[in-house]
């Protein structure tokens, strides 16, 4: 629990270093020219060094960790299995995100705030959309095909950019990223 406030409290950065800082992040992942991980299958999941080597290129280990344990049939699943499982928790966060958007819209009474929750819902809408189709290619291995994930968390920058700065979002965009992440993880093991 303290793992989330402390990754939600990272959110008091200004929103453009945010911004900055996930497009950079994004870039290495996806366009890194060098293997850094190693498939070492085994028949009960993944080996454990081929985790250790997925978490250690992610500033947040132990809540990648966290969050994937705690989704039935991660331990005996290979790294395309657990890519599933990742873009499902994806799906699960960003359903969970879209609303509690939709209620802040329902609910707020000021006009400017109220169109700005709006224009959330439409991102999420098309992030469930998104996510959608990187579930799908994952489905088929088409794991060179997945640009839904960058392209998500970077609507989900733009989300948190259009609100107020103290705006009550901060922590589910925290939990949506890091699931971003950690699904772009292990897209990324299964390429490599």
């Amino acid at each position: 629990m303290n793992e989330h406030r402390d990754q939600r409290q990272t959110f008091s950065q200004s929103k453009q270093e945010k911004r900055n800082g996930v497009l950079s992040y994004l870039h290495t992942l996806c366009c890194s020219s060098h293997g850094v991980f190693s498939l070492h299958l085994s028949h009960s999941g993944v080996a454990q060094e081929t985790l250790a080597s997925i978490y250690s290129q992610t500033q947040n280990q132990e809540i990648y960790e966290s969050i994937l344990e705690s989704y039935p049939g991660t331990t005996s699943a290979d790294l395309p299995a657990l890519s599933l499982i990742s873009i499902n928790l994806t799906m699960k966060q960003g359903s969970s995100n879209l609303d509690t958007l939709t209620k802040f819209v329902d609910n707020s009474t000021e006009p400017t705030l109220k169109e700005s929750f709006r224009n959330c819902v439409n991102l999420y809408s098309s992030i469930m959309e998104s996510l959608k189709v990187a579930y799908q290619l994952s489905e088929v291995g088409e794991y060179l095909k997945i640009s839904q994930l960058g392209e998500s968390m970077i609507l989900v920058y733009k989300c948190e950019n259009g609100l107020l700065v103290d705006s009550p979002t901060g922590g589910f965009t925290a939990d949506m990223i890091i699931t971003c992440e950690t699904s772009a993880m292990y897209i990324i093991g299964v390429v490599h």
